[in-house]
């Protein structure tokens, strides 16, 4: 007798665990050990009020799980229990995979809006090393960084097959790094460590420097894809730019190219 009510308060705690009251799951219960009863008669058994037991005859009715005798009495009778788990399994699916799509959306709307402030050179660079692993595609890098601080991130991009272009101005060390390196080599800028522009397959960005009115770094990641297509386009103008010097062999930008503007003039 111990086990048995042992099995019945276990099956009663399950029931309740996919979303059946108390009441609910001790009616269909009661249900399943007889043919077919009334309100009357299932109050009467499990010693409930009759008003509690119509209220949950009607949820249990109404999400199919029990279901009416035909005939003139109002007798109930439950549902075979494989039928019904099956169709509970089907709706869980179901619903589960309607969430999962509302919830990559939501994600993905969130995303768009996220912009993360960080301080501090060491912070910049961490930030650097996590952000070059989600790559899948293509990464554009503008730095006077040492890029030997991303050797490893390289080399992991490398088996993956991850293209890596780099623009600077600087004279920097590439150590046979796997990337496409693309600098002036201009030799005051060599050692100094200013700014980093990182765009991964044009969707994430990480931006920062400092300057003479900064010693300390600060920098902006965001998932927007807006900004990453402008930092793209500048990456790209700025290798764009060199090309052309080289193959021409004088700078192009010249004072008649200029537009007198606050930025050509700092």
């Amino acid at each position: 007798m111990v086990a048995y009510n042992n099995e019945m308060d276990e099956i009663l705690s399950l029931l309740e665990k996919l979303n059946f009251s108390k009441n609910e799951a001790s009616i269909y219960m009661e249900l399943l050990k007889s043919s077919s009863l009334n309100g009357y008669q299932i109050a009467k058994n499990l010693k409930l009020s009759r008003s509690s037991v119509y209220s949950a005859l009607d949820n249990l009715y109404e999400r199919g799980v029990i279901f009416l005798v035909p005939g003139d009495t109002q007798l109930y009778k439950a549902e075979d229990p494989t039928v019904l788990t099956s169709k509970m399994k089907k709706a869980f699916v179901e619903t589960a995979d309607l969430l999962e799509n509302k919830l990559r959306n939501l994600k993905k709307v969130e995303a768009e809006e996220r912009y993360l402030n960080i301080e501090g050179y060491e912070n910049i660079v961490s930030k650097a090393k996590e952000l070059l692993l989600t790559a899948e595609k293509e990464v554009y890098i503008n730095t006077d960084f040492d890029l030997t601080n991303f050797s490893e991130e390289f080399e992991k991009l490398k088996s993956r097959k991850v293209r890596i272009i780099v623009f600077s101005f600087s004279k920097i060390k590439s150590d046979k790094l796997p990337i496409e390196l693309y600098t002036h080599n201009d030799e005051s800028c060599k050692d100094k460590e200013t700014r980093i522009m990182i765009v991964i397959d044009c969707k994430r960005t990480l931006v920062a420097d400092r300057g003479p009115h900064r010693e300390e770094f600060l920098g902006t990641f965001t998932d927007n894809t807006l900004f990453a297509t402008i930092i793209s386009e500048h990456i790209h103008n700025d290798i764009y730019l060199l090309r052309l010097k080289n193959k021409y062999e004088k700078n192009l930008i010249n004072e008649d190219i200029k537009i007198n503007t606050i930025l050509e003039n700092r």
